[in-house]
């Protein structure tokens, strides 16, 4: 590879290009072989060897024998590579590498056949069938890496886009690796190490030998003596020059064919390597398990097993097998396995892989016993780990037979109940805690509560979910094994239930099964009396002891849906004998947190809120662990200073509770499954409770004082002892709590006060005074401000009581996580937090961040390097400003680009156009031209900055956050996607992923093995539950998605290659044909996915409503769940439109939208032109109706007979059938012609090579079914000449409609030219020799052109006839009348000229950019009488875009006089022109870009260097010609043209005058009509004329250019 290390010098890398990689140990030698061999050369030619003769391979066996040895290199390990030596590679000789394989018993000493070093034997790119046999047999894959393509001088300005796969490969220089391989591959992927015994008869094949007669005589010097010296190989073989120190030692090979034997051990998921088999004949197996015994131990050796070899695709056999019948192995009990033997993808290698498809585990703890569908063998499962229980699922047992393909399923049945020392095998203390099993009865009332479960399919990998073994639940899992395991599915059965208590003291555990009321009813008995049968149930876990629920108690009435429910009361001491604890539910099927509020029996409010978390594990389990809740959900707080609150749930199980003034509680919901809503009310303090008990007292205290003063004088101190619920004895004390001193107290109370104990049955009364009309509900959902609760009249207050307000102000606020009720006596608690003011945001509010980041791209390439495809991202912007709590992120720009030429979509995603965004810039001077404009100097004299106008960003978000303890605050998130353009070629998308796929295999380890799956298989549960991890709430007051709307073009049909292409059809989606093995299959399935690709070009176009939540308090990954689960229930309500957006069937969903908004448009648009006085334009809603009612029914036909002509030429193609002059598509796929002369065009040119391929294919199908050989073939060929022949008018026919009507439809396009859609740059152009080149301009949207000014000249008419005269003696000096007028005009003429414009032309858009028409200004020269000097000053900036701009276009500059000149003219002949390459335009481009990078850099890093100068586009000048004359090619003597050319010359001297006339060459007008003549006799002109008018020039014309970024 050359490199340029200056200007006069070059440094040469210099390397072998031939390398030999191996991934056996062997020897390798290289000999050398005579050049004239007799027949063995090419006949005509002594040049090339004749690859195609006979046995090829018996001949170069006895070539090489005897022969002399040039290069020998032993002991080269695995995965080693040799280059071999370039003096071997620079001769004139033939030479053959001979391989000499280091494994196996009998392989050392035995050489392969030898392999021909020339590149037609070693690339073999006519695919010989003797060639490919002599690879194979050698134990060798060719692997090629282009280095580049060489493009020679003649071809250097050609367009890339016109090479054909084969000429590329013809002008190729390959890097050639010659892979050595074994002959068979042995693969164990099983879970234990297995012992495997091969062994093979060779017989000798009499069709190998070759006529010894025919090979040429050697001497005894090793020379052949036939040589001549004088011949020139190196056109066949740029190979070899013999060296070597000891000419004497010959090549000589062992004799005959070596039988085959090996017995070997093979690892858990190794591959064993076989050199030493043959691939044409039957190969013996037999396996054992490997077993560490001592040396008097027998294997269990299977019954050997055939694998026919010769059967297979290897490239010994063409017409082979990829893949043979899957033969039984029977290993031993409970080992079921299967031997799969197929053809490796790249190596062509056969490997035998020895697997069972299912893998069993049993980590229940239960002993089991599994039944698989269609057999009768069943298999018992200990529980207890060590290897799987293997099953292959198929109706054959015995081994040998072949393997049948079924359904496999597998059902279960428990054998005993749950054993704590076998569910201890599996269970980890460390994470889950300690194991309390309770032993669950198999029978139950006489009746048997276990049964066999239903059958599950084993195939189902990836799936997770319960299975029911009567009363007991377990859970099961499968999922595919990677790696050498790759072929199993693991199936895991597990405990589903998991219960873990992590409380500092007991709970008491009952698992339940019913419908929700049989539920809380169940839960009540349990509150009021626990039966013996639920004694027996129930589990009791100390704190950290966790358990497993196997099955569930049935409750159920059969009125409701059943779920499955655990019931949990704690163990907790409590206050009062008669307080009784409370059952909680939790509904274990639902992933979700639940919250429990449990009492004391002393207070009415909580003492302790409990956090029941339900989640699913890795393995598929539902865990729940209960746990204190460490941030209490609810708070109620009472910022009143006089009011009294009572609150109660509205339901019947919830409790009454009251709030004194200026108290606050934690609080829950006292039934979860009841309605949540709060009522709350305002009593007096008379009302209270507090109030009732302490009148209460009073009136013991007085009784009591009244008895001791009877009693005159008992000591009142003694201490007094009353027994609490838990037996302990306490002493009384002094206690400012009435509750709690009536208790230690033992105080009886009456019936009045008894009433407010919340332990008591008579709630009624205090809960009926909460539903009165004063109270208020709240649902505590909603943050924000509340409905007030209004406060009680004065009458109903106590006389010493005064009311500060007639109503409560209620707000409920956010804070660390928990939601908080607020009841105050202002408002001041609420405007403070709806202002702002509580949402400080703490050092987050003070920080302040700006990232403004230009973009990124990831660009895909392949070995030529050619780039392939673009990923884009552009202007990404991040924006936090100081003192607030606002974030906004924005990405301007999104574009995947396919790169390639001729690719059909050249935009893969793209937004749509939304227009400018005129919002001011998230950060200040994020604008890159201020970085680089010096403040002196004005953006508006910046003209290559006017165009710079940013489009609306394609994705955006903007959100606040406030920082709290516990939890996400995010006041609010909204999210703007722009709508998106997707245009998905599955051909091409599938041959990147394919190149992405081939790559990664290159530079990873080819031997790396997951061999994780037999340790995984044995693991440990261990089961995390939410409990122990720290999960962080997300509470979002508003969240807004914007409706999202996209385009997408679906097409699979795949590109046309030429049949010497490097199109793999494994890459597309007919590799679906290829895993067959019948030919006759393939061949039906290619024909279907040919046909049925017609049917699956369509164009849908999907439409997502707004998401909007409000309020949300949950885990942020619930609620993506949820956004993710709305979008998917559209997309399946829309999945229609992909059915009528066929292309097929004219995309009618397509037409339907555009009749509505042509007709729309028409109304809406024109109403809105006439409101206005047509200050914004006329004519819009007009347009918009031709547009989308004329042109989308044009495009509707266009596709329809496109899609007929397409699927009809599908169903009558297979592959007899050539490309060759055959017709790229009859629709469109996006390519419309650009107008309706333009469709006509190619309807035409469609039939006419439609209706020549349909009379080629009548003669070429037969013939190429024949060379088949087959009677298939023959047919196969003759239907489809015949019927291609006969449809081929029609199809024709339907294509001519179809590309008339789409340029018809296109033709509409030109009222509104719209937005050009253009790639995010040019294609890089990669010199020969060199690598991929810097990627220079990362964005280039379009070209700015500015054009400054204009200078050309005149000639005078009038002084050149008058001198003329002179000359001939004519002038009399009179002026008549007429020629005094025309003199005259002519003057005013010559000094006010006609207006002249320029335009830009791209040639390939054949589109013009025009100027605004400028008249030009008369120059004074003083002393010039001949000439007239103008210049036109136009200072106008034109915009060049294409949708395809590369490197290689011309860009034409054309000067007009301003005579209607359009846009779409293309018959018109300029006054100048000049045509500029794209390449060049593109350096001065890159130069003033890289100009601005380096001043912003300097200014970035503080250096003032060059601050107050203006970095401008370079003005540059350019000729401007008069265009050249097309002439028709004039063959004439080369002397008669010496002779012209002559003649040409001296005539030009004599028209010194008239060759400085360069604006017209015969008047004074500047006429240039669309004809060039305006229908006048053409003059005959002679030579001279002819090269003055070509070599004539018109002026110069002086032109910056300047990047367009978007």
């Amino acid at each position: 590879v050359p490199k340029s290390d200056s200007l006069d010098s070059i440094t040469l890398d210099v390397r072998t290009s031939v390398h030999v990689c191996t991934e056996i140990p062997i020897n390798i030698r290289i000999v050398r072989i005579g050049k004239s061999t007799g027949k063995f050369h090419k006949h005509g030619s002594k040049k090339k060897v004749d690859l195609g003769k006979k046995n090829l391979i018996a001949a170069l066996r006895l070539v090489v024998e005897g022969s002399p040895i040039v290069y020998e290199k032993s002991g080269i390990a695995e995965n080693d590579v040799v280059p071999l030596p370039l003096d071997v590679l620079d001769s004139s000789h033939f030479h053959a590498l001979l391989i000499q394989p280091l494994t196996g018993r009998n392989s050392h000493g035995s050489w392969r056949d030898p392999i021909l070093l020339t590149k037609d034997f070693l690339l073999n790119s006519t695919n010989m069938r003797d060639v490919t046999r002599c690879h194979a047999l050698s134990g060798i894959v060719v692997q090629k890496e282009r280095l580049n393509v060489h493009s020679s001088e003649r071809r250097r300005n050609t367009s890339i886009a016109s090479d054909t796969n084969r000429s590329i490969l013809r002008r190729t220089a390959w890097d050639t690796t010659i892979q050595v391989v074994p002959f068979f591959l042995l693969s164990n992927s099983l879970p234990f190490p297995i012992a495997v015994r091969t062994w093979q008869t060779v017989e000798e094949d009499e069709g190998e030998f070759w006529d010894e007669s025919l090979l040429p005589s050697t001497s005894a010097d090793g020379t052949n003596e036939d040589l001549s010296s004088d011949e020139d190989f190196t056109y066949a073989t740029p190979s070899i020059k013999f060296k070597r120190s000891s000419p004497d030692e010959h090549h000589s090979s062992s004799a005959g064919n070596v039988d085959h034997y090996s017995e070997d051990t093979v690892a858990v998921g190794q591959t064993l390597r076989l050199s030493g088999v043959s691939l044409r004949e039957t190969l013996f197996l037999q396996v054992s398990q490997h077993v560490i015994a001592s040396e008097n131990a027998s294997f269990m050796w299977t019954s050997p097993m055939q694998i026919d070899l010769k059967k297979m695709k290897t490239g010994i056999s063409k017409k082979g097998v990829t893949q043979l019948p899957k033969l039984i192995l029977d290993l031993g009990d409970n080992c079921d396995c299967l031997i799969h033997v197929s053809i490796g993808g790249g190596t062509r290698v056969p490997e035998c892989t020895i697997y069972s498809p299912y893998w069993i585990m049993n980590k229940t703890g239960l002993k089991m016993e599994y039944r698989v569908s269609q057999r009768k063998k069943s298999y018992l499962d200990s529980g207890i780990g060590g290897l799987p229980i293997m099953i292959h699922g198929s109706k054959s047992e015995h081994t040998n037979e072949k393997y049948n393909n079924i359904s496999s399923k597998i059902s279960l049945i428990p054998l005993e109940c749950p054993c704590q020392e076998v569910a201890q095998h599996w269970w980890d203390d460390t994470s889950n805690g300690l194991l309390v099993l309770q032993k669950s009865a198999m029978v139950e009332h006489g009746r048997n509560s276990v049964d066999w479960s239903e059958y599950v399919d084993l195939d189902a990998a990836g799936t997770n979910g319960e299975i029911k073994c009567g009363s007991f639940i377990f859970n099961v899992r499968i999922e595919s094994l990677a790696g050498a395991f790759h072929r199993s599915n693991l199936i895991c059965f597990t405990p589903r239930y998991v219960v873990k208590n992590t409380l500092h003291i007991a709970v008491s555990v009952l698992p339940i099964f019913g419908g929700v009321h049989d539920a809380i009813k169940k839960a009540s008995q349990l509150r009021q009396n626990l039966k013996t049968i639920d004694l027996k149930r129930k589990i009791d876990l100390a704190p950290g002891e966790s358990t497993v629920l196997f099955n569930f108690h049935n409750y159920s009435r059969g009125i409701e849906k059943p779920y499955h429910w655990l019931a949990f009361c704690v163990n907790a001491s409590r206050f009062g004998a008669s307080f009784k604890c409370k059952w909680h539910l939790i509904p274990v099927d639902v992933a979700e947190s639940h919250f429990f509020g449990e009492h004391d029996g002393n207070n009415d409010t909580m003492c302790g809120i409990l956090e029941a978390k339900v989640h699913s594990s890795d393995a598929g389990s539902m865990l729940v662990s209960i746990s204190h809740a460490e941030v209490p959900p609810y708070r109620i707080e009472n910022r009143s200073s006089t009011h009294y609150l009572r609150l109660v749930q509205d339901d019947d199980q919830a409790v009454v509770f009251e709030l004194p003034p200026l108290y606050s509680c934690a609080y829950t919901w006292d039934s979860p499954l009841g309605r949540k809503k709060l009522r709350a009310i305002v009593i007096s303090k008379a009302r209270s409770k507090d109030n009732q008990l302490e009148e209460a007292l009073e009136l013991e205290r007085y009784e009591e004082a009244s008895q001791l003063n009877d009693k005159g004088g008992e000591n009142r101190n003694n201490s007094v002892h009353t027994i609490d619920s838990d037996d302990e004895s306490t002493e009384s004390e002094t206690t400012k709590e009435p509750l709690l001193h009536s208790l230690k107290r033992g105080v009886r109370l009456d019936s009045q006060a008894r009433k407010l104990n919340k332990t008591e049955r008579y709630r009624s009364p205090r809960k009926i005074a909460v539903f009165s009309l004063d109270s208020r509900s709240y649902t505590l959902t909603k943050v924000g401000k509340q409905k007030d609760l209004p406060c009680p009249s004065a009458k109903e207050s106590e006389s010493n009581l005064r009311m500060k307000s007639s109503k409560l102000f209620t707000h409920i606020r956010i804070v660390a996580g928990t939601k908080i009720l607020s009841f105050s006596d202002s408002t001041w608690l609420s405007d403070q937090v709806q202002a702002g003011i509580l949402r400080k945001g703490g050092n987050f509010k003070s920080a302040l961040c700006e990232i403004n980041l230009q973009g990124f791209g990831l660009y895909i390439m392949d070995d030529f390097p050619r780039e392939v495809m673009a990923v884009v991202v552009r202007d990404l912007q991040l924006h936090k400003p100081t003192g607030s709590i606002e974030l906004t992120a924005s990405v301007r720009h999104f574009q995947v680009d396919a790169m390639l030429p001729d690719a059909r979509y050249p935009i893969i995603i793209e937004p749509m156009p939304l227009g400018v965004d005129r919002r001011a810039p998230m950060i200040n001077d994020s604008d890159s031209g201020n970085l680089i404009v010096p403040e002196s100097v004005g953006k508006k004299d910046c003209f290559w900055m006017q165009n710079e106008e940013k489009p609306v960003p394609v994705f955006e978000i903007a959100c606040s956050y406030v920082p709290q303890s516990n939890m996400v605050w995010v006041p609010s998130l909204n999210i703007f996607i722009c709508p998106l353009k997707l245009h998905i070629d599955v051909d091409y998308i599938l041959r990147i992923l394919g190149m992405i796929v081939n790559s990664t295999n290159k530079y990873q380890d080819g031997n790396a093995r997951n061999l994780t799956a037999t340790s995984q298989a044995n693991d440990q549960l261990k089961y995390i539950t939410r409990g122990q991890l720290n999960m962080c709430m997300t509470y979002i007051e508003k969240l807004h998605i914007a409706p999202v709307h996209f385009d997408m073009e679906l097409n699979i049909q795949s590109d046309d290659l030429d049949d010497d292409g490097e199109g793999d059809s494994s890459l597309t989606l007919h590799s679906i044909a290829q895993t067959t093995t019948s030919a006759g299959v393939a061949g039906l399935l290619s024909w279907v996915i040919n046909v049925g690709a017609n049917f699956a070009h369509v164009s849908p176009t999907f439409q997502y409503s707004q998401e909007s939540h409000s309020d949300q308090y949950c885990d942020i990954f619930d609620l993506l769940v949820e956004i993710a689960k709305s979008y998917i229930v559209q997309t399946v309500k829309q999945a229609y439109k992909v059915v009528f957006s066929m292309q097929l069937l004219g995309d009618p969903s397509l037409l339907i939208h555009q009749y509505k908004k042509g007709i729309s448009d028409l109304f809406v648009k024109s109403g809105a032109e006439m409101a206005t006085g047509g200050k914004d334009g006329v004519g819009k809603g007009v347009t918009s109706l031709v547009q989308n009612v004329g042109g989308g029914t044009a495009f509707f036909f266009g596709k329809v007979f496109g899609g007929v002509a397409d699927l009809a030429d599908a169903v009558v193609t297979n592959e007899t059938t050539s490309n060759h002059l055959k017709p790229k598509s009859a629709s469109s796929d996006g390519k419309h012609p650009d107008n309706v002369v333009d469709g006509v065009v190619q309807g035409t040119k469609f039939l006419g090579e439609t209706v020549v391929h349909g009379i080629a294919g009548l003669i070429g199908n037969p013939y190429r079914g024949a060379k088949t050989g087959t009677a298939t073939g023959v047919a196969k060929g003759v239907a489809s000449g015949v019927v291609g022949f006969a449809v081929s008018p029609f199809v024709g026919a339907l294509g001519f409609v179809a590309k008339t009507s789409d340029g018809l439809g296109a033709t509409t396009k030109y009222l509104d030219l719209g937005v050009i859609e253009a790639r995010c740059r040019p294609i890089r152009m990669v010199p020969w020799g060199r690598p991929m080149c810097d990627n220079g301009l990362p964005f280039l949207k379009g070209i700015g052109i500015r054009v400054h000014t204009i200078r050309y000249q005149k000639a005078r008419k009038r002084f050149i006839e008058k001198n003329n005269s002179h000359n001939n003696g004519d002038d009399d000096g009179h002026v008549t009348s007429e020629e005094y007028k025309r003199i005259r005009a002519a003057e005013e003429r010559r000094k006010n000229p006609p207006r002249k414009l320029v335009s830009v032309l791209h040639k390939k858009d054949k589109y013009h950019y025009i100027t605004a028409p400028i008249r030009p200004k008369l120059l004074d020269v003083p002393g010039n009488l001949v000439l007239s000097h103008y210049a036109v000053t136009y200072e106008e900036t034109l915009i060049l875009r294409s949708s395809d701009l590369q490197l290689s276009d011309v860009v034409a500059i054309n000067v007009w006089n301003y005579r209607g000149l359009k846009s779409s003219t293309t018959r018109a002949t300029p006054l100048g022109v000049c045509n500029i390459p794209v390449g060049d335009i593109y350096h001065s481009v890159l130069h003033f870009y890289k100009e601005q990078l380096m001043r912003k850099e300097s200014n970035l890093l503080g250096e003032n260097a060059g601050a107050g100068s203006l970095i401008i586009p370079v003005p540059q000048d350019y000729a401007l010609f008069k265009p050249c004359k097309k002439q028709s090619p004039d063959h004439k003597d080369i002397l008669d043209v010496i002779g012209e050319e002559l003649s040409a010359i001296e005539k030009s001297e004599e028209d010194k005058f008239t060759m400085f006339d360069s604006d017209s060459s015969g008047s004074d007008s500047d006429d240039s009509t669309f004809l060039g003549g305006g229908g006048k006799k053409k003059k005959e002109e002679d030579l001279s004329s002819v090269v003055k008018a070509n070599e004539r020039l018109f002026g110069n014309i002086s032109l910056s250019f300047f990047p367009i970024p978007w």
